[in-house]
């Protein structure tokens, strides 16, 4: 999106919104904070804060506003007209505010002495007291930047509450994590100052709150996920970054942090972001007493039990040991340790991998003829298993068992066989061949794509006519041999959609379906069929107004 196109991405309602908030001065304030930093107040119910980010080169690369609205909004459209037309006018604006081309807020700031800045901080301050806080945090001490995050990721967590149930609803979930954002941001940073056990800290801080908060927050949109996700990527950066430079001591203390945070009971119905924090303390084992420690651990959370949830942490637990094998012993007993899980798929996979690596492709077979055996209930897993033997035949030149292997995999839906399936076979077999995988695929969606691929028109045409809502997508392969009949599928297809049509949402589908029609060439035809249709309903209001739309 660009500032100067920018139009053209915007929802046509909320673009004439926007533009009439922009005409009307709703468009109150709007500062250019840096290069390419905006940010602008916009009236609307209330008054509302738009961030936005426009590159150099005219790019918008950000947007933000702190309205409910979740998606682009007309505040953000006036704010981009706003700008667009201080862009391209640099001496005009139309905001109440701004009179002529003012300097960047950098620039203001530069101008100002030192006493000024402090009194300027705090006149702000005054009425926004989340930036006092956001601030304070940059310029404590790490002993009491926990507090001041704390406070600031517990203000903005209570702006998105619903001030009577106190629940975070879906639209407010990014204005309620500003401070969780915020917080990660300056954990970043300390990490690339080498301050790696307060960015543990920072991080582990937004983890506890955003869990208790997700417990009363619809996180449809893996808002309050996402940020607990966020926090853990931290702490293992900077536990792999700190590793090397911690005392014993150090290393000791982040392991029993993290240990405690991953081993909480809370987390007991989130396995995978426990999980994740304890792959994150393998890079402590390189001390030995840690190592020891780790490994009774992971030994202990093991279980017996045959339910689903206890063999899921089984084979992720065993995904630990084996990260702990190849990165603090180089690989030495990797393969010791695979061939003692073998049942495990992935462990299989793994061994198979590294006997193609060596070209080793009897053994290949036989791990593939043995893992076939043990999942073969497992449809997805089978195929895995037959597309490595396939690997392994094609090395080994077994002309016969690739057919066979091609056939099965095209027959479970992998299309990438079907060239290697077509090859395998004489040009003198091939057509009772093909005749013969047709009848086999008839339901199945390759049917359409080998048919398209061999250029089979009369087959194209039967299936539209089979299924004439198809004849959208492939009309382009038939049209110039059956122009007639490709028309009159156009025509039954549209009218049949028309008839069981009865919101806006499906009239508009309707007319989408028609645009098609005229793209593929039928533009007469087109039109007498948006006059057939407006005489067949005329009562349906939206309907009507849909048609004449693109009547026009």
């Amino acid at each position: 999106m660009n500032i100067h196109t920018f139009e053209r991405h915007f929802n046509k309602v909320i673009l004439q919104r926007g533009y009439n908030y922009y005409q009307n001065r709703h468009v109150i304030d709007i500062i250019h904070i840096d290069n390419s930093n905006w940010q602008a107040e916009v009236e609307g119910s209330e008054l509302y804060i738009v961030d936005i980010i426009v590159e150099a080169n005219g790019d918008i690369t950000h947007v933000d506003c702190d309205c409910p609205y979740d998606d682009i909004c007309k505040h953000i459209a006036a704010a981009l007209y706003e700008i667009q037309g201080q862009l391209n006018n640099p001496r005009v604006s139309v905001s109440k505010s701004s009179k002529a081309q003012k300097p960047t807020l950098q620039q203001l700031l530069a101008t100002q002495s030192k006493e000024n800045l402090i009194t300027l901080i705090l006149k702000v301050g005054q009425n926004y007291p989340s930036f006092l806080q956001e601030f304070e945090m940059l310029l404590t001490e790490p002993a009491d930047v926990l507090k001041a995050a704390e406070q600031l990721i517990i203000q903005h967590l209570k702006k998105g509450e619903d001030r009577r149930s106190g629940f975070i609803p879906r639209n407010q979930a990014t204005k309620a994590l500003k401070g969780v954002y915020t917080t990660l941001q300056h954990a970043q940073e300390h990490i690339d100052q080498g301050n790696y056990i307060t960015a543990i800290e920072l991080s582990f801080l937004c983890f506890q709150h955003t869990f208790d908060a997700l417990q009363y927050s619809d996180d449809s949109d893996g808002d309050f996920g996402g940020a607990i996700e966020d926090s853990f990527e931290l702490i293992s950066q900077a536990i792999n970054e700190g590793v090397d430079v911690w005392s014993k001591e150090q290393s000791e203390t982040v392991y029993d942090l993290v240990i405690q945070e991953a081993m909480n009971h809370e987390l007991s119905g989130w396995s995978d972001w426990r999980i994740h924090l304890l792959h994150s303390c393998v890079p402590l084992c390189h001390d030995d007493a840690i190592e020891e420690r780790f490994k009774t651990l992971i030994h202990s959370m093991k279980s017996a039990s045959d339910d689903w949830h206890a063999q899921y942490m089984n084979k992720q637990l065993r995904k630990i040991e084996l990260r702990l094998l190849q990165d603090k012993y180089n690989g030495k007993g990797v393969e010791t340790f695979l061939e003692q899980h073998i049942e495990d798929y992935d462990m299989r996979e793994l061994i198979i991998k590294s006997a193609i690596n060596l070209g080793e492709y009897e053994k290949v077979l036989q791990l593939t003829a043995d893992g076939l055996q043990v999942d073969e209930k497992s449809a997805g897993i089978v195929k895995k298993w037959r597309q490595f033997a396939f690997i392994a035949h094609k090395a080994l030149g077994h002309t016969e068992d690739m057919r066979e292997l091609a056939l099965q995999l095209l027959l479970s839906g992998e299309y990438s066989y079907y060239t290697e399936f077509k090859a395998l076979h004489p040009a003198e077999q091939w057509p009772e061949v093909f005749e013969e995988l047709l009848d086999r695929l008839t339901n199945s969606r390759l049917y359409t794509q080998i048919i398209v691929e061999e250029q089979q028109t009369k087959r194209i045409l039967d299936y539209c006519k089979e299924h004439p809502t198809r004849i959208e997508y492939y009309y382009q392969y038939i049209k110039e041999q059956y122009y007639e009949d490709v028309c009159a599928l156009f025509i039954d297809a549209i009218t049949a959609d028309a008839r069981i049509s009865s919101n806006r949402k499906s009239y508009q589908g309707v007319c989408h379906s028609i645009n098609i029609m005229r793209r593929a060439g039928y533009t007469i035809e087109a039109k007498q069929l948006i006059s057939d249709l407006l005489q067949a309903y005329p009562k349906r209001r939206a309907f009507v107004e849909e048609l004449k739309n693109i009547q026009k």
